[in-house]
């Protein structure tokens, strides 16, 4: 059963590459509040308060995009829904944008770390099934549409997508980097396009063909990835 899916594929690719290039040009750079909190070094050291505000905020913000799309994810929309004073949201972020990518970080994020046993068709069951989990429980098809069409017009809009699709193949890059790293897979592995092979088909058939991902579909991605990239 041939499960590839090379149209997703291309244009999730194209869409990676030419943020990227935008990025290079300091076209659209754009950092979540937990980046730049990383930065200064203060990431941990909330206070419960704050913490419990920026809950408040990011899941406003997720049903906002789900129901209105990304234009509708504002400080002054979610400000009026929620009862949080404008200024407190524009302190953690101080634009729209940045706002938009922590919402969709916040949908896209690991419940937790999977864990890597070093036997690589078991890591990437582990890592596919965890992935099937949270498109399940979460409104990742919704949220790609809202997305889908703003995307093409507004470099904002595209870095977020670009954001819910790197959440989507981060479990399985995780995996196929530790195999690259541990030389059971190739050094010259092209683990960007594994990740898009392997993840790819999944959201396509969550959120394109709208039906169920099937256990029959992660075994044959998986049979396919390891009969091209037999393990050393």
């Amino acid at each position: 059963m041939d499960v590839a899916i090379p149209q997703f594929e291309n244009i999730v690719s194209l869409k990676i590459h030419v943020v990227a290039e935008r990025r290079q040009r300091g076209d659209c750079h754009r950092v979540s509040a937990a980046e730049r909190m990383t930065k200064r070094g203060d990431k941990g050291r909330e206070s419960p308060r704050t913490q419990r505000v920026r809950e408040i905020v990011l899941a406003e913000g997720v049903r906002l995009l789900g129901s209105h799309g990304g234009a509708a994810v504002t400080a002054l929309r979610i400000s009026e829904r929620t009862g949080v004073a404008r200024s407190t949201i524009y302190r953690h972020w101080p634009d729209q944008p940045a706002l938009l990518l922590d919402v969709v970080e916040r949908i896209v994020r690991p419940d937790g770390t999977i864990e890597i046993t070093g036997e690589l068709q078991r890591d990437l069951r582990s890592a596919l099934t965890s992935l099937r989990a949270r498109m399940n429980r979460r409104p990742f098809r919704v949220v790609f549409a809202a997305l889908l069409t703003q995307a093409n017009s507004d470099d904002a809009f595209a870095q977020a997508q670009q954001r819910l699709v790197q959440g989507v193949l981060a479990p399985t890059r995780e995996v196929l980097e530790g195999a690259v790293a541990q030389q059971r897979l190739p050094a010259d592995l092209d683990v960007a396009s594994a990740c898009l092979r392997l993840a790819g088909p999944l959201l396509a058939q969550h959120v394109m063909v709208r039906a169920p991902i099937t256990d029959a579909l992660v075994e044959d991605l998986i049979r396919q990835f390891v009969d091209l990239h037999p393990e050393a």
